[in-house]
């Protein structure tokens, strides 16, 4: 019984890792690996502006200025 158990068990494996593989941490790739997989599928880096206010970030400036006239909250310069 153990012998089917442990058969059953590495042919679930199988089946998994050709379904895709085993999770590659993105630590494990160097950054060529990366640069050349980007590349590849034509992903182009985007820098992106974030607005921080009262703990919570926006990623539209008015989004940020009309949470902050709700609350009431002026800062001094």
């Amino acid at each position: 019984m153990t012998h089917a158990t442990e058969q059953s068990s590495a042919h679930s494996t199988d089946r998994w890792e050709n379904e895709g593989g085993p999770a590659s941490s993105a630590t494990m790739r160097s950054s060529d690996d990366l640069q050349s997989e980007l590349k590849r599928y034509g992903i182009t880096p985007v820098e992106l502006t974030v607005f921080d206010w009262g703990g919570y970030r926006y990623s539209n400036s008015r989004d940020a200025i009309a949470a902050a006239k709700r609350r009431g909250r002026v800062q001094a310069r």
